[in-house]
């Protein structure tokens, strides 16, 4: 198997219950610009696909074979939206592609560089294959230090069928989070199904992510705090950076 830092392997089939970020008209006032994306991390598709809607192009990474294949599963239910999309499997660090792009986004992705030679290797790699130029846009999760208990953090009925997600924390040594997700499924108010998954993330600060896409050759050019453009400001939890290269 892959390098798959995401651990979504059992999981990738609920992933898009429990995504509820309204983000994909933030990506999209981007990809309007640059009619050609590049997604990092792009998961199950979610966003790549209504890009795709939009009439941009856009070439997929992702690590995960669980998750290309929810994301094949929608495509093959969306016939016309094939030709704007390609899906590759590789890892932001080490992917190669034959062309460059004017944009790159990294929607919920950049959290799971574990640490700042992950970070390094992942943004010089984005950075060969953008067009000079272009544009790199990506969200940080500011809050993930400190230990937290398993705790629910969100539930979705869908045909009858009850399904909960419970997130809990623990902190690690070297600036690293270890996030258990554990999903129940439930019929009838009867617990039928419970799937549990660890995945390991790093976590940063904003004077890190500045460094470190300085030393990857980009520029920071806007931040964000939310996904309606408010301006960050020191204690948001959302870090939401544009970058040039």
């Amino acid at each position: 198997m892959e390098n798959c830092p995401s651990g979504y392997e059992r999981t990738a089939h609920l992933y898009d219950l429990f995504d509820d970020k309204e983000n994909a008209g933030f990506f999209g006032h981007y990809a309007q610009r640059a009619g050609e994306i590049l997604d990092v991390g792009a998961g199950t598709g979610r966003i790549a696909i209504a890009l795709a809607e939009q009439g941009n192009s856009l070439v997929c990474v992702e690590p995960s074979p669980a998750m290309r294949s929810e994301f094949r599963r929608k495509l093959v239910q969306r016939p016309d939206l094939q030709h704007r999309i390609a899906l590759v499997p590789g890892d932001a660090a080490s992917f190669r592609l034959e062309s460059t792009l004017p944009a790159a986004f990294l929607s919920g992705s950049f959290d799971h560089f574990r640490d700042g030679e992950e970070r390094m290797a992942s943004l010089r790699n984005i950075r060969r294959h953008l067009a000079p130029g272009g544009t790199l846009v990506f969200d940080v999760f500011l809050g993930l230090m400190g230990d937290a208990p398993l705790t629910p953090a969100g539930r979705v009925q869908r045909a009858g069928v009850d399904y909960r997600r419970l997130v809990g924390r623990r902190t690690l040594p070297g600036q690293k989070v270890e996030v258990r997700l554990v999903f129940e499924v439930y019929q009838g108010g009867v617990l039928v199904d419970q799937i549990e998954e660890v995945s390991l993330v790093g976590v940063v600060d904003r004077s890190q992510a500045h460094s470190v896409l300085r030393e990857a050759g980009f520029s920071v050019r806007r931040e964000f705090s939310d996904y309606d453009f408010p301006p960050y400001h020191d204690g948001d939890r959302r870090l939401i950076l544009e970058a040039t290269c």
